[in-house]
Formats: C-alpha cells, sequence, structure tokens
C-alpha cells in the first residue's frame, strides 16, 4: 500500500493545486499540502511502517528548530514583508498601459466626440494608472482583489500578470494566505 506524504510536515492531505494555492490548473501538476502549504512532489513511502517512521523524523526536526522561528509565526502579521521586486515591474507596465491606451485614443477618436466618453476615459485611466498602482506598491487587499479581476479581463496579457499575482510569495506580501 502506497502512502503520499507532505515531506515538509508529514501530512497526508496532498492534493493538485488549485489556483487559490497560486497553482494554474491544467498548465502545471503540482501538488500543493492542505496543512503547510507545501508545493511540490509529494514522498511515497511502501508501507504504514515506513510512515509511522517518517513522522518521527519530522517531529523531531520541528522540535530542534530554533525558538525564534517559531516566534516569528505567530506574530506573523507584525513582519513587514518586502515587496517583490517584479511587482514593481508589474505596476511600471500598468501605468504605461494606461498612458499608451489614452494616447491612442487620442490620436485615432481625437476630441470631437461627447463628453460622456471622455469622462468614461478619465475614470478608467484614474483606476487603472492611480489607484490600482497605488494599491499595489502598498500591499493592499483590495487591490489585489482588484488587480485579479482587472487582469482576468484583459485577456492574454492579463492573464501572465494574474499568474504573477497568485504566486505565494506575492499573496504573502498582500496579507493573502
Amino acid at each position: 500500500m502506497e502512502i503520499i506524504a507532505c515531506p515538509r510536515c508529514g501530512s497526508r492531505r496532498i492534493y493538485q493545486g488549485r489556483m487559490s494555492d497560486g497553482v494554474l490548473t491544467g498548465y502545471t501538476s503540482r501538488n500543493v499540502c492542505r496543512d503547510c502549504g507545501y508545493q511540490g512532489t509529494p514522498i511515497i513511502l511502501d508501507s504504514e511502517k515506513d510512515y509511522i517512521n517518517f513522522l518521527k523524523n519530522v517531529k523531531q526536526k520541528q522540535k530542534n528548530k530554533p525558538k525564534k522561528e517559531a516566534i516569528i509565526k505567530e506574530k506573523n502579521k507584525n513582519i513587514k514583508v518586502e515587496r517583490p521586486f517584479g511587482l514593481t515591474i508589474l505596476v511600471t507596465i500598468i501605468i504605461l498601459q494606461a498612458l499608451l491606451a489614452i494616447y491612442f485614443y487620442y490620436e485615432f477618436v481625437g476630441f470631437d466626440n461627447t463628453i460622456w466618453l471622455w469622462i468614461y476615459y478619465i475614470v478608467i485611466f484614474t483606476i487603472s494608472a492611480i489607484i490600482l498602482p497605488y494599491g499595489l506598491l502598498l500591499g493592499r487587499s483590495w487591490a489585489w482583489t482588484l488587480g485579479g479581476m482587472l487582469f482576468a479581463l484583459s485577456i492574454p496579457i492579463g492573464l501572465v500578470f494574474l499568474y504573477y499575482i497568485t504566486r505565494p510569495y506575492v499573496k504573502k506580501y498582500f496579507g493573502k494566505n
């Protein structure tokens, strides 16, 4: 009887990753531990006896960890997570994209259209080029959600952005676990 276990915590709750885990289902076959969040290849053990010995080793390793790590995990909300560099690049691309959209709209359509259309574009520009990048740079949870919605709607380049903001270290920056 084969037993599939997490190499980090020993849990048997190993499943194929979902988008909420930061895995694009269908594109990768990354397994995810539902208990500790480990992503990768699980350990396959041949018997229950091997599994029990493996669990003893995992528990022994956890006991030997310094107490400093336990304190960090308990006070995880107080730790300032450094902004991923890729997020700065993403924000720059978003701002440039919004500026180019306004420029091309002006070049091809001009000022001759109704004022309502210009108000619409100013509102869209404000959200996409000012408010969203501001929230993304500061790590606001609402910006992660708004960005995810906007990226899902702007196919195909938005899917690349959506994939990036669902990476575990980027989600951690926004306080999403």
